[in-house]
């Protein structure tokens, strides 16, 4: 090793100096194109030899869900990371464009070696099984453990909470094992005891999607039928509610809509402040109050009704429910879409301009303009974040939505589509990576049997399946709350409300549960009156600062290599970057060392060996031909590939379109996409044979008025909904139009370049980079003496949150945002937030078919002069825990 490297140790040494010092450095920069190749090429910048190698570490964020993951390639030397870049294809089309990674995948190094890593097992110094004394979580000190002792410990306390209070007894704050990304074999150990409960039965990222596409379209998602990117150029006008993918997805969409104004395409993007992507990319900004684009969308269906500038015959052939003659024989008179909006039926209230202005604050002259604008184009591509339906009873925005693009036409044809996540790729030329934990081969979890809400899919209980089954699933946006009332759902449920007793807490699944859940007050609360908690993760992040037993579990970057998608056009290969540090284990050797400790078989929690999984990816990898649809092996792999890279398994050779060779070299796969290549339309079979190809819907077709849909989310009780998309306070204590003297003002919370939800945000260099503030506009600002880097208090009914203020002209008034994801800091003497967590402010409320509703709580900001003191979060030193001695 050259003399200017760093050896391991030093290296090691100095990243613990400083909070993510590593993080702001100049290692973590993407090394320039020249003298950057493998090994012994001279770098000219730095005057470096290159004596390691370069090895590829996709990005593993859970950006846009994890739909636009990108490849980053890491130079490690003497087992440290030193640099790092991204994809530097020599083809850079539309078609097959390169997947850079943005700052968050780049960052990686400053978060792996992050002062925040969980070192060595640890317990709370003041933390027994028979005297718990759970009130000092979060303020206790730490004593270190060996894992002999710590596995020994938190398998004593999970057979302790079994034994006294049952499976049902215990919370697991780990997702069901549904990817790679949360993958927790502890999950399996739990399901393979009994069982225990989860905060699943609503979604956290779809919002109020799932349901309304179920039954309005006949999916499970809409995911499918969103434009691929090759079919978005065929649009000449794109309308986007909510959509920031410039922070939300990262990746290419962004290009991609830049793109295809470049063609000729208008954007127009409709959103409460002028993000990041309205900057970069849109013709026009619409500012428009949060959680009000429904009241604006009835008011465009208005006016289209108004000049008879919309598509009665695609109405009428394929939608059920717009006016009289297509609604269901057992309607009600004077129920239609059209009876609503035009104000003869319902409430006898037009739905003029003038009406919607008073509810989402655009104004009138300028829907009206909007209105012929969208109506004057033939292809126009509607788009709507996740997040605008993220409020109360959010299905009125997805079928009010759903409706506008239907009274468009033209969908199942070039250029006219809508959809709310983002652009797929599903319908070309497709690359897939096998299935690193095939879910079937796990324990099945007893207390969420079949009709059992479906995390994020189908997130309400199906009574009529259940039946008398017993079944625990807490919605997330009421899960502390339940706990601690013994009790959760509604008096309208079968049976009732169900009863809860929660004594314990598992926090595992790379899944900050009390971060990023809301009612974090509640929560800690809550979890300060558990007999025992116990958490496994990377990092001393802010839930598990409130167990009373912690083990470090590897980073990704330290886990076995694997083929991982990137999207459904690319597919990436990740090398194990560098050996677990310190003594952090893999989720399978913890879960397989605690089932031996309770008398189970390690095999029923880890059904597969590390290269077994990693095989499993590589083998099962798909390709699928866009021109005959056909599928095929994506990897030919040979026998010596099999016996060297996956010992242990009895695997056979295969042929396939890409040789993994060329797969490892690379790090990364992609279809072989072309810009005059046929890609089926969404809808198209329906479009083309509606008898013959129906929708799986109750009627077989596109459903503006959604019996099923209304009889489904008013079973639960959350919200009542009416069968076409009605506006409505969906809460009288959330949301536009329940403002009141003391909180005046929305709080909304969009995305972060510095985080992927919560992950990142122990990353210095990204600290300082995007800090974390409170957005509001100079009308409110200026009302409440407040300039622009003043500290003020945050205030909503539910918690309090110091921050510094970020006054812009970019913002529509009446509303504030602060970006989600933020590590919480409880002051304790006052309860004061000083991270800048929204969740301390989001309103505990389930809503619709089990919408977190984040959109519209309300606030209050002022000039703070209290006696704490906020400074800047990169100058604030990373949470670490007080007592373990380096």
């Amino acid at each position: 090793m050259s003399e200017k490297s760093l050896s391991r140790r030093s290296f090691l040494q100095w990243s613990a100096l400083g909070a993510g010092a590593i993080g702001a450095s100049g290692l973590v920069a993407c090394a320039s194109g020249d003298g950057a190749g493998e090994g012994g090429d001279s770098l000219a910048e730095t005057g470096l030899t290159e004596t390691g190698e370069w090895k590829n570490a996709p990005c593993y964020n859970n950006c846009s869900c994890g739909s636009s993951r990108c490849l980053n390639r890491v130079y490690v030397e003497d087992g440290v990371p030193l640099k790092m870049r991204s994809d530097e294809a020599e083809e850079d089309s539309y078609a097959v464009p390169q997947r850079r990674s943005c700052l968050r995948g780049r960052a990686k190094i400053g978060e792996v070696y992050s002062p925040a890593r969980i070192k060595y097992p640890m317990k709370r110094k003041n933390f027994s099984l028979d005297n718990p004394q759970g009130e000092l979580r979060g303020r206790d000190e730490w004593e270190r453990m060996s894992w002999e002792d710590a596995l020994d410990l938190v398998a004593e306390g999970i057979k302790k909470m079994i034994d006294k209070y049952g499976s049902k007894g215990i919370l697991c704050g780990g997702s069901t094992n549904i990817s790679d990304g949360y993958y927790d074999q502890n999950v399996c150990l739990l399901d393979a005891l009994g069982g225990s409960v989860h905060h699943e039965a609503g979604t956290v990222s779809y919002g109020s999607w799932a349901v309304a596409d179920t039954h309005i379209l006949g999916g499970s998602l809409n995911m499918t039928n969103t434009p691929h990117h090759l079919q978005m150029v065929t649009s000449d006008l794109h309308v986007m509610f909510g959509c920031n993918w410039a922070a939300n997805k990262a990746g290419n969409h962004t290009w991609f809509m830049h793109e295809c104004r470049k063609r000729g395409a208008k954007v127009i993007i409709i959103d409460p402040w002028l993000n990041q992507t309205a900057q970069a990319i849109a013709d026009e900004w619409i500012p428009i109050l949060p959680g009000t684009d429904t009241a604006l969308v009835i008011a465009i269906c208005h006016e289209w009704i108004n000049a008879g500038t919309f598509d009665q015959e695609f109405l009428d052939k394929y939608c059920v429910g717009f006016d009289e003659k297509t609604m269901p024989a057992a309607a009600p008179a004077n129920a239609s879409w059209k009876d609503y909006v035009m104000g003869t039926g319902y409430d006898m209230t037009p739905k003029t301009p003038e009406w919607a202005e008073a509810i989402c604050g655009v104004p009138a002259d300028k829907i009206r303009e909007l209105a012929a604008e969208i109506a004057a184009v033939d292809k126009v591509d509607f788009f709507a974040s996740q997040s605008t339906s993220k409020i109360p009873a959010g299905e009125q925005f997805v079928q009010s939505f759903y409706t506008m693009a239907l009274m468009h036409g033209g969908v199942g044809t070039p250029g006219h589509y809508f959809g709310w996540s983002g652009i797929k790729d599903f319908t070309s030329s497709m690359v897939m990576a096998g299935a690193y934990c095939p879910v079937d081969a796990d324990p099945v979890n007893p207390l969420m049997p079949e009709g059992a809400p479906v995390f994020m899919f189908y997130p309400i209980p199906v009574f009529d399946k259940l039946g008398d089954k017993e079944w625990l699933n807490l919605e997330p946006s009421e899960c502390w709350r339940s706990i601690k009332a013994g009790e959760y759902g509604r008096d309208c449920w079968p049976g009732g409300k169900i009863k809860l007793d929660i004594h314990a807490a598992y926090f595992g699944g790379h899944m900050s549960t009390l971060n990023q859940i809301a009612d974090t007050m509640t929560g800690i609360e809550v979890v300060r009156g558990f007999d025992f908690v116990w958490g496994v993760n990377p990092f001393f992040d802010s839930t598990r600062q409130y167990c009373d037993v912690v083990l470090p579990c590897a980073t990704f970057w330290e886990k076995p290599n694997k083929a991982f998608f990137g999207d459904a056009s690319s597919v990436l290969w990740f090398d194990q970057i560098l050996e677990p540090l310190y003594e952090a284990k893999y989720e399978s050797w913890i879960a397989e060392e605690l089932a031996g400790r309770l008398g189970l078989d390690p095999k029923v929690v880890n059904t597969m060996t590390d290269a077994e999984r990693t095989y499993a990816t590589v083998r099962d990898g798909i390709f699928m031909d866009g021109t005959t649809y056909e599928t095929s092996p994506l990897l030919t792999i040979t026998q010596e590939e099999v016996d060297t890279y996956f010992p242990g398994t009895t695997g056979q050779p295969q042929e396939g379109k890409f040789t993994f060779q060329e797969f490892r070299e690379k790090g990364i796969l992609k279809a072989p996409l072309t810009e005059d290549m046929f890609v089926p339309e969404p809808w198209m079979a329906f479009i083309n044979d509606p008898e013959g190809s129906p929708l799986a819907t109750a009627s077989g077709k596109f459903e503006i008025y959604c019996e099923t849909l209304a009889y489904m989310v008013n079973s639960v009780g959350y919200s009542q909904i009416a069968p076409i998309g009605m506006y409505q306070i969906g809460d009288p204590e959330q949301g536009a139009g329940t403002q009141t003297d003391a909180y005046p003002l929305l709080l909304w919370t969009p995305h972060s370049l510095r985080r992927a939800h919560s992950v990142n945000d122990n990353v210095t260099s990204l600290r300082q980079a995007f800090p974390q503030e409170c957005f509001m506009s100079v009308v409110d600002a200026e009302a409440r003496g407040i300039k622009n880097g003043d500290t003020v208090l945050m205030t909503s009914p539910h918690g309090k949150v110091l921050r510094h203020a970020k006054v812009t002209p970019y913002i529509v008034p009446g509303a504030v945002a602060m970006q989600d994801g933020a590590w919480f800091e409880i002051d304790e003497e006052t309860g004061i937030d000083l991270g800048g967590c929204p969740n301390v402010l989001q309103a505990p409320k389930s809503s619709g078919g089990g919408c977190q509703a984040w959109t519209g709580t309300l606030l209050q900001v002022e000039k703070y002069d209290g006696p704490l003191t906020l400074e800047a979060d990169w100058a604030r030193p990373v949470v670490t825990p007080v007592g373990i001695a380096e």
